[in-house]
């Protein structure tokens, strides 16, 4: 188990219906990817697992048979769902090395319906060693049509001690009909304090430097922190803010940036930088003495355009980096 910070108002709700036995069969874990909901999921499949134990409650702690059998993996009476591998090649190298090995490109696009029948022989019988029987998925919004109705009948007519966290990142889009069996959780951004507190924790040997600029990178999400500090976002950013400040006029600052993105290995490093530009031009724009003037937000625009769909349309590498490099110089000629 991670240790998991944050998200008072969700935790509270839950543990009350809890201690009242009102406790819903089904909850929809809502909000933006990388807040914690995969971990509240977690900790509360957890506690539920352990409910036999007087001693149980919401914490990280794994030093009890529930804890020990689901990180195993191996908890008779718990399922999580995900999205498996994309094809052979990739089955192999999950089975390998399990499926948090596997990039983005090489999952499958949705969850099977497979993979929900493949969920009813637990519904046929009681709790093996535990009162509860839970159910993740992560995330509800990769479901398949044929899926989402699958999980609808199970949602319509719920196993005895049964308890479904369905995760999504973007519930307005789950099927209206399992919204209405559900109750909604939302998660919303971590405090400064609490990032921190996440960070120090999964990235100890982190500087002071790195830890504020991932801070203000991660927006309140300790998920996308933590990405970001496994690229070296960090460092990337401080070049990113030296152009802020000096307009890099000799474009060596870009060109430094070009060397460090345009490699073949440097992909996951790209996308990160892809992904935070635009908010540092927002922060810059907002937090200086520059106006927000219409020709600022365009600039903005056209960085956020560009960053989005650099990797959709193959665009080449080095000439998006220039590019955004001369819109985050054209702010300190702003400034």
């Amino acid at each position: 188990m991670t240790s998991y910070l944050g998200h008072d108002k969700p935790r509270k709700t839950f543990l009350q219906a809890f201690a009242r036995d009102k406790l819903h069969h089904a909850w929809i874990l809502a909000g933006d990817r990388g807040l914690g909901k995969s971990a509240f999921a977690q900790q509360a499949a957890h506690m539920l697992l352990n409910s036999r134990n007087p001693q149980a409650g919401f914490s990280d702690g794994q030093d009890d048979e529930a804890g020990h059998l689901l990180a195993a993996g191996s908890h008779p009476d718990f399922r999580l769902l995900r999205r498996g591998a994309k094809g052979d090649k990739e089955e192999k190298k999950a089975r390998d090395n399990g499926l948090d090995s596997l990039e983005e490109h090489e999952l499958a696009r949705n969850i099977k319906v497979d993979q929900i029948r493949a969920l009813q022989p637990l519904f046929q019988n009681q709790a093996s060693i535990s009162d509860y029987r839970v159910v993740v998925i992560d995330a509800a919004d990769d479901l398949e049509r044929a899926g989402a109705n699958a999980i609808l009948k199970n949602l319509e007519e719920p196993p005895k001690n049964t308890i479904f966290f369905l995760i999504s990142h973007m519930p307005d889009r789950l099927l209206p009909t399992i919204r209405s069996r559900c109750q909604m959780l939302r998660f919303d951004p971590l405090d400064t304090e609490d990032m921190r507190h996440v960070l120090k924790a999964a990235a100890p040997k982190l500087t002071e430097e790195e830890l504020e600029t991932l801070v203000r990178a991660g927006e309140g999400s300790p998920g996308r922190a933590l990405q970001y500090a496994e690229v070296g976002l960090a460092e990337l950013e401080g070049i990113a803010r030296q152009i802020v400040i000096s307009g890099d006029r000799d474009n060596s600052l870009k060109s430094e940036l070009a060397r460090k993105l345009s490699l073949k290995a440097a992909t996951p490093r790209y996308r990160a930088f892809l992904d935070r530009v635009p908010s540092l031009m927002a922060e810059q724009i907002k937090g200086s003495e520059i106006a927000a003037s219409m020709e600022n937000i365009e600039k903005w625009r056209e960085a956020s355009d560009l960053a989005s769909t650099a990797l959709p349309k193959a665009l080449d590498n080095q000439a998006v980096i220039f590019r955004l490099g001369s819109l985050l110089g054209d702010l300190a000629k702003a400034g």
